[in-house]
C-alpha cells in the first residue's frame, strides 16, 4: 500500500469523525513491521498514532476492520482534547470534621475545680 492510498483511506474515515482535523501520513521506517505514522492536528493540539500495513489493507476490504481504524482515529482525536490536571498526591486530604468537634484538647492542665 502506498502513502497516497493510506492518506485517502484515512482521510475519508477522518472526515466522518471531524472535518477540521488535519491528517499527515508518513511511512514508518521499521522494515520488520511496515506501516504508517499518522499525525492529527487541529488548532494547537496534536496527536500521533501508528497503523500497520496489514491493518490498512484489511480496512479497505473489511467493514469491521475499517470500524477498528475509525475507532482508533476517534480515540486519538478525543485524547487531543483531554486536559489533564496536575496531581499533587495519591493520598486523600485529611479534613477537620465540620460542625461538632469530636476532639477538644485540654487547656492549662486539668482545668477548674
Amino acid at each position: 500500500m502506498t502513502v497516497a492510498e493510506a492518506q485517502t483511506l484515512l482521510n475519508t474515515i477522518m472526515r466522518g469523525i471531524d472535518k477540521k482535523t488535519a491528517l499527515i501520513v508518513t511511512l514508518r521506517e521499521d522494515a520488520e513491521r511496515p506501516g504508517v505514522s499518522v499525525r492529527l492536528t487541529r488548532d494547537r493540539r496534536n496527536a500521533t498514532i501508528e497503523f500497520t500495513e496489514v491493518d490498512l489493507v484489511a480496512g479497505q476490504k473489511d467493514l469491521m476492520q475499517r470500524n477498528r481504524l475509525r475507532t482508533a482515529l476517534k480515540r486519538a482525536r478525543d485524547r487531543m482534547w483531554e486536559e489533564t490536571g496536575y496531581i499533587f498526591s495519591t493520598r486523600m486530604e485529611h479534613h477537620a470534621p465540620e460542625g461538632m468537634q469530636w476532639f477538644r484538647p485540654m487547656q492549662r492542665g486539668r482545668g477548674r475545680r
